[in-house]
């Protein structure tokens, strides 16, 4: 029989009995290596491994404008996979790159993330706004202003969802707050009009501007006969009328009495006479006013020249008129 007794300090039989049964007690269910050490937690848990990915980039795209979007994961060797409205679109890696051809409401980017090593999966997706514009931008209304009376313009673009609109007159500030339409009035000393309209998109804040110079109706003023003031005999002769007139204007001419459409005279006096009497009428062709010259020209005497009868000498016997800027009677 083996007599040999176990030191208490070795624990021995009765004390693993008690530790097993206190452990028991307490709820624990001990955990005990084949070598007789305490086991090591796993830090790399493959069940329990996931990946997560996002898209970052801009809330919205404009129209024509290039434009980019980035998948954004926690996984460090991954394959991408992504796609515009459901299409398959080229990108490098983690980032796609594209531009908006055709306006549309909205656009959805999808990212696919697949693990190279353990083959999880993850999905993202993000809406995108799609703008347009501003666009053809331009200004309507009319092609000329009267001197004090008020006169309406509209800015007209290509928008979407919507755009803001701003006005300048010559060297005025910008003025916002009257929509697309605005009516200006010119003054009397005015020769023309800038007028600036600035489109806005209200979402991305591109905007651009269209210039349009507008006249202002004036004249006609400065009427005047350009020409010699002494004609002689037998030689031919140039006038012209000359009004500062906007837009053009139209001109009746006459010398004595005998009258034709257009500012050019060119004249011939065959017999001597005192004088002729030449007169000049501007019309504006928009504001229908009338401005008149006259000039009176002398004609110079010669012995050789003069006629035996004197009732030849009392009139014009030959005028030669070339008119230019007529109009259709």
């Amino acid at each position: 029989m083996d007599n040999t007794v176990i030191p208490e300090k070795y624990g021995g039989r009765s004390n693993l009995r008690r530790l097993l049964l206190l452990l028991f007690l307490a709820g624990l269910q001990p955990v005990l290596s084949t070598d007789g050490e305490e086991p090591q937690l796993d830090d790399d848990n493959e069940n329990g491994e996931t990946i997560n990915c996002t898209i970052v980039g801009p809330d919205y795209v404009t129209v024509g404008v290039p434009s980019s979007v980035e998948c954004d994961t926690d996984c460090r060797a991954c394959t991408f996979s992504m796609s515009l409205d459901g299409q398959s679109a080229q990108g490098q890696g983690n980032v796609l790159a594209f531009t908006v051809n055709s306006w549309a409401e909205a656009l959805t980017v999808t990212c696919a993330v697949t693990s190279s090593g353990t083959g999880l999966t993850a999905t993202a997706t993000k809406r995108l706004q799609v703008l347009a514009g501003p666009a053809n931008v331009s200004i309507a209304g009319p092609d000329l202003m009267h001197p004090s009376v008020s006169h309406t313009y509209s800015c007209q673009s290509y928008c979407r969802p919507s755009c803001t609109y701003a006005w300048k007159s010559d060297k005025g500030p910008w003025i916002s707050g009257q929509g697309n339409v605005v009516s200006i009035t010119p003054q009397e000393m005015d020769r023309s009009k800038l007028l600036m309209c600035k489109a806005t998109n209200s979402v991305s804040g591109l905007f651009v501007v269209a210039i349009r110079y507008i006249a202002v109706i004036s004249g006609p003023s400065k009427v005047r006969i350009e020409g010699p003031d002494v004609i002689e005999i037998a030689e031919k002769y140039k006038f012209v009328c000359t009004a500062e007139c906007l837009p053009s204007c139209r001109y009746v001419s006459s010398v004595n009495g005998q009258t034709v459409r257009g500012n050019v005279i060119e004249m011939t006096a065959d017999h001597p006479l005192e004088s002729l009497t030449l007169k000049c009428e501007a019309q504006n062709v928009a504001s229908k006013r009338n401005a008149t010259a006259s000039k009176t020209v002398q004609i110079a005497r010669s012995d050789r020249n003069v006629s035996a009868r004197p009732e030849e000498a009392s009139a014009v016997l030959l005028l030669a008129f070339i008119v230019s800027a007529a109009w259709p009677l």
